[in-house]
């Protein structure tokens, strides 16, 4: 019954069996006498002659003998229009597979014009073809032969179609389209197509009722053969394979609940080119989508190569790599700088540097921002090149220049940090935000920064919390980071330390390593949240196997200390050396403390002096006030006073309490160097302030001072 449920079609296929039957029978009832007679005798076996002849005769008795002439040609357009309607009705307002497939808005009246205009002529030849093939072929009576007859018929047809709607095409200039897409029914002029082949239709509905009537001699007594009129029998058996054809081709013409129809996922696989592109157009699911593009550009559609590839990159790495490869391959730069990416990384490919630079270099010389810009970063890191500042700055500035963003970040963190000459905080600025208001967050984060530090810029923490804000919405982890840090300490806004606590988990839960290691000091000093210190160990060491320097140095304080873990001078020394390695001063101090009381390890001097140093260079005023310890009480170096001296001076200037006590002590007494009593007694207050309650009675001084 399901063949009946959509009966519009049921219909038409009843339509076109009775019109079948209703022209076959026209035309045979007007054939002459002995026409009749020949043809009664040829289906009842006992005259000899064949299929084709006698099709031949009917088909004269409808368009004429002369095939040239007005009348021929007159009928033929009609029969060329009425089968455009056929198949518009059919393919459009029953179906809907034209408006679906072919995504277009002809209304009937269009479509009757367009086919006029592109299949009069391509169907008259057509015609004369047929006619031309069978006169030619007439006397084969081998039913295989017969059958060649009609494929090389369908086949001609269907080239001499063809090449009309391609002339058609070019004559007005419109984009050319392959057979698949016309037999698909992927375009509109796939009913243009498809109505030239009714001459081939008729015969062959009309070749297999002569071959069944022949067959069987009760049929032939059944539909009365040998009777006044032979034709009539015949066109009733050609309408039921009219009618049984249409049927059978239902199914395959019936959209499923995909948005499909049965053949395309079988056109897809054999013609990729062609078909997967339409497919995919007709496909909802984002998934299945992507893998119908896909099998287009490997079949060869190029165009869907690059956008596919951006679409599958972060779900299929694998495939956008063998999609962007093929699409380099067949010049397009962005694929390369896309492919590059991949190579760099990792993604979806083996990671190789080398030929990630290769593929920047490529699309880069053809002016590809992005691969301008990560080649810059090449050259920045010495990254399978040697390292070339000056080389790193100019692929930046060609990146940044052609639109992208991350060479404006690269740029003017080169032009800020001074490795290209002087710092130059006021263009590295213009840069940052260059970036950020072209959507690029590292760009806002490097901005709040400047803001946050007054660098370039005057100081204005409500202008960092905003930039900041944006990074952070912009998913730039630091940025989220020292937003963190704005709530934390309170700048230009209330202190909200529970804030900042939410902040620093969401960001560290993101794969962020410093706002793992706030949160971690926040949990070990109970600031906003409930102190606990299993908690807060955790989250230092998620910080310290990220990138954090202090996650690694506070972590070591707690495997130093004991207690919360078992205590280990082997495990602490270890997590200082990585943070001072990183770059943290405090773990260079905490380091140098350790070879300076030899605790796990024997006592070394010299190595917690230099370790005492590096964390004095690196604006620690604890460490310089170690060090300078070491030259007041010479412990295994020459005791040096006067660099004693200047050394506490710097712990002073850092801010480090016990550095301003003892320099106030040098400065009272005049030890290394001069009396200053000005100076002993601001530093003495300093020390006071900072929590070195001896040095806060100083009458003496004070009155001197005075």
């Amino acid at each position: 019954m399901e063949y009946f449920e959509n009966w519009p079609y049921f219909a038409w296929g009843l339509g076109a069996a009775t019109t079948f039957f209703l022209v076959t029978s026209f035309a045979t009832s007007f054939l002459h006498p002995d026409k009749k007679a020949h043809l009664s005798l040829w289906l009842q076996g006992d005259y000899e002659s064949t299929w084709a002849q006698q099709f031949g005769l009917m088909f004269d008795r409808i368009f004429g003998e002369k095939h040239h002439y007005p009348r021929c040609i007159l009928i033929s357009a009609i029969a060329s229009v009425i089968a455009v309607l056929a198949l518009w009705l059919l393919f459009d307002r029953i179906l809907g597979l034209i408006s679906l497939r072919a995504d277009t808005g002809l209304s009937l009246t269009q479509a009757l014009l367009l086919g006029a205009a592109i299949n009069i002529i391509p169907d008259y030849i057509s015609l004369y073809e047929t006619r031309w093939l069978l006169k030619q072929f007439e006397r084969i009576t081998n039913p295989v032969g017969q059958l060649a007859v009609l494929i090389v018929d369908a086949a001609v047809t269907g080239l001499i179609i063809y090449l009309g709607i391609k002339g058609y095409l070019w004559i007005t200039g419109a984009p050319q389209i392959s057979v698949v897409e016309m037999m698909a029914l992927f375009s509109i002029y796939a009913v243009f197509f498809y109505s030239t082949f009714l001459t081939s239709i008729w015969a062959w509905a009309y070749c297999l009722s002569s071959w069944l009537s022949r067959i069987s001699a009760g049929l032939r007594n059944w539909l009365d053969v040998g009777g006044a009129h032979p034709g009539r029998a015949l066109a009733l058996l050609g309408a039921g394979f009219v009618l049984i054809g249409s049927l059978i081709a239902k199914p395959a013409l019936t959209i499923d609940e995909t948005g499909r129809i049965a053949m395309d996922d079988f056109l897809c696989e054999m013609f990729p080119a062609s078909a997967c592109t339409h497919v995919a157009r007709l496909t909802e699911d984002e998934e299945e989508k992507l893998k119908y593009l896909a099998n287009a550009c490997k079949g060869g559609d190029i165009e869907q190569c690059h956008g596919t590839a951006w679409n599958l990159r972060e779900v299929n790495p694998t495939e956008a790599a063998v999609l962007w490869s093929k699409s380099c391959d067949t010049g397009n730069p962005s694929g390369c700088a896309n492919l590059g990416v991949l190579y760099g990384g990792g993604l979806g490919v083996q990671k190789d540097t080398d030929r990630a630079k290769q593929l920047y270099e490529r699309a880069c010389s053809e002016n590809i921002a992005s691969a301008c810009s990560n080649l810059a970063s090449y050259y920045e890191k010495g990254i399978s090149v040697s390292q070339d500042l000056q080389t790193a700055a100019g692929l930046a500035q060609k990146g940044c220049d052609g639109g992208n963003p991350v060479g404006c970040v690269t740029l003017g963190l080169l032009k800020s940090s001074g490795q290209i000459g002087e710092p130059d905080h006021t263009s590295a600025n213009a840069l940052f935000l260059k970036a950020c208001n072209e959507g690029n967050v590292s760009g806002c984060a490097n901005m709040g920064t400047s803001y946050h530090n007054g660098r370039g810029v005057a100081q204005d923490f409500d202008k960092a919390r905003r930039f900041h804000q944006l990074a952070c919405d912009g998913d730039d982890l630091h940025g989220c980071m020292n937003l963190g840090k704005v709530y934390s300490l309170g700048l230009g806004v209330s202190p909200d330390v529970p804030r900042a606590n939410a902040i620093w988990k969401d960001a560290c839960e993101r794969g962020n390593a410093q706002s793992c290691t706030n949160l971690g000091l926040n949990f070990g000093a109970g600031f906003g949240v409930e102190a606990n210190a299993t908690e807060a160990i955790r989250l230092l060491t998620l910080g310290c196997n990220g990138d954090s320097a202090d996650g690694c140095s506070n972590l070591g304080i707690y495997y130093f200390n004991g207690g919360s873990v078992e205590q280990d001078y082997s495990k602490a020394r270890e997590l200082f050396e990585k943070g001072c390695d990183r770059g943290n001063a405090a773990g260079c101090v905490n380091l140098g403390f350790i070879y300076e009381g030899g605790r796990g390890i024997d006592q070394d001097f010299a190595r917690a002096r230099s370790l005492f140093k590096q964390a004095c260079d690196g604006g620690q005023g604890d460490g310089c006030s170690r060090l300078g310890r070491q030259y007041l009480l010479g412990e295994h170096v020459e005791k040096d006073l006067p660099k004693a001296r200047q050394i506490f001076i710097e712990a002073c200037r850092l801010e480090d309490p016990a550095g301003c006590a003892i320099i106030g002590a040098f400065y009272r007494d005049g030890i290394g160097g001069s009396t200053d009593l000005a100076k002993a007694v601001k530093a003495f207050k300093f020390a006071c302030d900072g929590g070195v309650t001896q040095t806060c009675d100083e009458p003496s001084i004070q009155e001197n001072a005075e």
